[in-house]
């Protein structure tokens, strides 16, 4: 067998081993979706120049979320290294269909947004609406060469540094495009043309290397130089850097685990029942070291906090602006539950699974523990957050009205989601096998209307005291219930099909 051969076998193999047999749908069509609106929008007030760095910027940050989240997986060691490393094959054959599988991946991920933007930009004949899509395949590729550089450096340590850089480039992402379609168009239009004097300073943003040939209507080859050297080193990088090492488990005890140490303690004592402590420990200490499920779910908290930063941008003089936004806040943060629930039973220990099958746990059980450990590690944090913001901007009297009603409004949406949302054991499936098939529009938009209507009555229907303590009261025994409910009649979780090893 020659070598192609065997090297297209491997790339046919990375390929399947993906999610949905090699291309992620549901990334493809986020892609292309919230850059071809922008677009629109801007076609006719941008000139060539100003359009590709508006848009190769976009692009960089929507296809950077999902290569550190769900596909990080094409930049890190996955699953299917070890069954490759098996097969009849050089490792240098091995290294080349890797690369081959995370240039394609990448290519078609970031072709879905250059294509509808190409044919969409203003002033360009056939043969520059070709560059553009080129030239920004090439800052896709150095973007992922960057990112790889990044991860083999830090090479599973400091997982901290990229959520943390993650969350940012999500709120960078909400913030910076609503500030720049609000006020910074023209701005943005008057742009000087790159190689001269006044543009010296706008070779520091990588996205600039690759719009400067859509300047070079009349001809100037040497406007072309950096795009090809920025594609060319990314390639060399893809191409040289050894194939990444998985990543090590950590077990240290991280910061926010030390200071929730006391409310869990609390928590098991007080809450959590005798047959709800083996799923309530096994998803408060397991789920926040599955480096997958950390690095898809924790940054979208910055969507929150985006708003959050607008609306202080734009609230003046009293901030009432910045209050509706914290109130509303406050009871919306259930929208982000659907995110962190489908990632319940990710885990790169999937194999274990045969303990929830043969442990004397009912399904009730595992499930209250479960939704007890998810709100205690990671909802009861993020109030924490929202608690210290609004002690800041509106005053105690304002988070004690918002802040308890909208704790326990949160509990309810994350009991009534489980079910939904969940439907294997906690950690008893690979990352890439988590569901993706709920219907996403629907749930969230009657959910968000629910949580708006609720946010409304506490803020403008119901008095201060005695309103908002009949509507604690309620939500209350509305948990009781629950949990008495859910112990009586438990979720139908399919088990897992993979046999014990």
């Amino acid at each position: 067998m020659s070598s192609f051969r065997r090297i297209r076998l491997l790339f046919r193999a990375r390929l399947a081993a993906g999610p949905r047999g090699g291309f992620p749908a549901a990334a493809i069509l986020s892609q292309a979706l919230v850059p071809t609106l922008l677009a629109l929008l801007v076609r006719d007030l941008l000139p060539p120049f100003a359009y590709g760095v508006f848009l190769y910027t976009l692009t960089g940050a929507v296809l950077a979320i999902p290569l550190l989240g769900e596909l990080g997986w094409i930049l890190r060691a996955d699953t299917a290294e070890d069954w490759i490393a098996t097969l009849p094959a050089l490792p240098r054959e091995r290294h080349v269909a890797r690369v081959l599988h995370l240039v394609t991946v990448v290519g078609v991920l970031a072709t879905a947004t250059l294509v509808p933007a190409a044919l969409l930009a203003p002033e360009l004949d056939l043969v520059h609406r070709l560059v553009f899509v080129l030239a920004g395949l090439g800052l896709a590729l150095f973007l992922t060469a960057c990112l790889a550089l990044v991860q083999a450096a830090l090479g599973g340590r400091a997982e901290g540094l990229l959520v943390l850089f993650q969350t940012v480039l999500v709120i960078g992402v909400v913030v910076g495009l609503t500030l720049v379609v609000r006020n910074g168009l023209p701005l943005l239009a008057r742009l000087p043309s790159p190689g001269t004097e006044h543009a010296t300073y706008l070779w520091f943003w990588p996205p600039v290397w690759f719009a400067a040939p859509l300047s070079n209507v009349v001809g100037e080859p040497r406007i072309v130089l950096p795009a090809l050297a920025g594609a060319f080193s990314a390639l060399a990088v893809l191409a040289l850097l050894p194939p990444p090492r998985p990543a090590r488990l950590s077990r240290r005890r991280g910061m926010l685990e030390l200071l929730l140490a006391p409310l869990r303690r609390l928590a098991t004592r007080l809450w959590v029942h005798r047959d709800e402590r083996a799923g309530f420990d096994l998803v408060y200490d397991a789920l926040p070291r599955e480096r997958e499920v950390v690095m898809r779910t924790y940054p979208m908290i910055g969507i929150p906090l985006a708003f959050l930063i607008l609306a202080a941008t734009e609230a003046e003089g009293s901030g009432a602006g910045r209050e509706d936004i914290l109130a509303l806040l406050f009871f919306v943060v259930g929208i982000y539950f659907p995110v962190l629930l489908t990632h319940v039973p990710a885990s790169a220990s999937w194999r274990a699974s045969w303990i929830h099958r043969t442990g004397p746990v009912t399904a009730g059980a595992l499930a209250g523990g479960a939704i007890k450990a998810l709100f205690v590690r990671f909802v009861v944090p993020l109030y924490l957050v929202l608690i210290l913001l609004g002690l800041s901007f509106a005053g105690g009297a304002f988070v004690l009205r918002c802040a308890v009603p909208g704790l326990l409004t949160s509990l309810l949406v994350l009991r009534g989601l489980y079910p939904v949302c969940v439907d294997r054991e906690p950690l008893s499936i690979p990352a890439d096998e988590v569901k993706t098939e709920l219907d996403w529009m629907g749930v969230l938009l009657v959910l968000a209307m629910l949580l708006i209507g609720e946010t409304v009555l506490v803020t403008r229907i119901l008095s201060p005291v005695p309103g908002v303590l009949v509507l604690v009261g309620l939500l209350v025994a509305a948990e009781v219930r629950a949990g008495r409910q859910l112990r009586t009649r438990p979720p139908d979780l399919a088990r897992a099909a993979t046999a014990p090893d």
